[in-house]
């Protein structure tokens, strides 16, 4: 009985990983891997069960999920390091941090809650019962792809404070967000940058990555009360020295002076863009200390846009740079959904729900790695066979997933039926009609 076989690049990245686990455990891992990476129409685990047909009772792939021992944060860590190796960065790491909402159906669920979905189109509901995932990824420009490239590290479960029982302990989803920087912060050990929605801009996440010297950037309230640095006491005088200077007017009132503005050149969201740039330091309760303000007028846009960033010596230009690439998680969360079966789960109990989409973010950033490194070969074969994309640099996770089909299904054949065996020409009509297949 034959099943799918991954190519060896592919194979290799997923060996790196094996020490998560022990060996029975590995192969129920590759299961998972198949149906996430392989399956259709949906991404079950009865897909990866069809495609790899392991040895022993069925019901062992889903015990992988609900009872064998690994851990979700170390398997992710595990690949951030892999990203690392094969894709190493000159300048200060990047990370996005954002939340997703899947929506579940089955009182049962373990995590289920009532969700304000704030990213809904106006023919769609205001709440969503499901789960709620604040996930922490790893942003990388690809010259080749010449786009940025969201990995997703780590990823966990909000569960509102109505769901929980006497045996587990509420968490926000500020206090994840702290979780999981503070894991990243423990692994690699040096400076890095946080980009945020501006859901997160709050006191406990702010003052934390102050206090341990990560650099925060994110969206600033239209209506936030900014402050002075308050003058040097010459003077010794009765009382505490103040702690704020005197206030500042509002952000609307600063937008409207344009004497102050800068204007750019950058190439933001895939695009070269005209921005418009007003930066000053200023003191913001929240963050108990100074912070770098910036006023943006985006291109064709009336309404100017704020942010703040806890480092003062990073440009400007750079800021908002990074502000944009925070988008590729936006666009990660679709292709997740899309193209990956993030909402395909059908977990009920703790252990297995917890797991899943770290499961999905694992095999998301390794198909983004290995799709990488065979961009670099220069294959005549790429993403697709239209006319119209011979020269096409900036592959979608959907040609990605097509590109590791066909050569799953290559690899399959052709260890059946020797490739020696087949003269070239034909060799390559037999790989192209695989391709089209996958």
């Amino acid at each position: 009985m034959y099943k799918i076989k991954f190519p060896e690049s592919f194979s290799d990245l997923i060996l790196q990983l094996k020490d998560n686990f022990s060996n029975p455990s590995f192969k129920h891992f590759e299961v998972l891997l198949s149906a996430i990476l392989l399956g259709h129409p949906k991404k079950t685990i009865t897909s990866g069960l069809r495609l790899m047909k392991p040895s022993g009772h069925f019901s062992n792939a889903c015990r992988f999920l609900s009872q064998y021992k690994w851990d979700p944060i170390q398997l992710g860590l595990s690949v951030f390091k892999i990203i690392l190796k094969y894709m190493p960065v000159a300048s200060a790491l990047t990370f996005a941090l954002d939340d997703t909402l899947v929506a579940k159906f089955g009182s049962k669920i373990f995590g289920r809650g009532c969700h304000f979905d704030h990213a809904r189109k106006v023919n769609r509901p205001k709440y969503i019962n499901g789960h709620n995932w604040v996930v922490l990824g790893f942003l990388h420009f690809s010259f080749l792809f010449s786009k940025w490239l969201c990995f997703p590290i780590l990823a966990d479960l909000f569960v509102p404070e109505k769901q929980l029982d006497k045996n587990h302990q509420f968490r926000s989803r500020i206090q994840i967000a702290i979780d999981l920087i503070d894991k990243i912060k423990t692994f690699i050990n040096k400076r890095f940058i946080v980009i945020a929605d501006g859901l997160y801009a709050k006191k406990d996440l702010v003052k934390y990555c102050i206090k341990e010297k990560v650099t925060f950037i994110s969206r600033l309230r239209s209506d936030a009360a900014l402050f002075q640095k308050p003058k040097p006491v010459i003077v010794k005088k009765r009382g505490r020295p103040r702690t704020f200077g005197k206030r500042l007017p509002s952000l609307s009132q600063l937008a409207s002076n344009k004497n102050d503005f800068k204007q750019y050149h950058l190439k933001l969201y895939g695009k070269q863009c005209c921005v418009k740039i007003k930066s000053f330091c200023a003191i913001w309760k929240p963050a108990a200390t100074e912070i770098k303000v910036l006023i943006v007028y985006f291109d064709n846009m009336a309404n100017p846009c704020y942010f703040f960033c806890t480092d003062l010596h990073l440009s400007d230009t750079k800021i908002v740079e990074l502000i944009a690439a925070r988008w590729s998680i936006e666009t990660l969360f679709s292709d997740l959904k899309d193209h990956l079966g993030l909402c395909d789960w059908q977990c009920r109990i703790e252990q297995s729900v917890v797991r899943s989409v770290p499961l999905t973010c694992v095999a998301t950033s390794i198909l983004l790695l290995w799709s990488h490194q065979q961009s670099q070969k220069n294959q005549l074969e790429f993403w697709d066979v239209t006319p119209w994309y011979k020269n096409k640099a900036s592959p979608s996770v959907y040609d990605m997933i097509c590109q590791l089909k066909a050569k799953c299904i290559s690899k399959t054949i052709f260890s059946v039926l020797p490739k020696w065996a087949i003269k070239g020409e034909k060799s390559q009509q037999i790989e192209l009609f695989l391709k089209l297949a996958a």
